[in-house]
């Protein structure tokens, strides 16, 4: 019974670093080119991009 928490518990925590490891490396917070411009997406960290949007 106690290996049968121990796999959970290891299921439960590598689910856990799936989803949050995603989260990290997924670009929600990004500039993104529409109609020529840049758009603010979130709460980026770098500064608005200097070269041209584009197409």
């Amino acid at each position: 019974m106690k290996k049968y928490y121990l796999i959970i518990i290891f299921i439960i925590l590598v689910l856990l670093g799936i989803i949050i490891g995603a989260r990290v490396i997924s670009g929600e917070d990004d500039w993104i080119c529409q109609n020529g411009e840049w758009i603010k997406h979130g709460n980026p960290d770098a500064p608005k991009p200097q070269v041209s949007c584009e197409k």
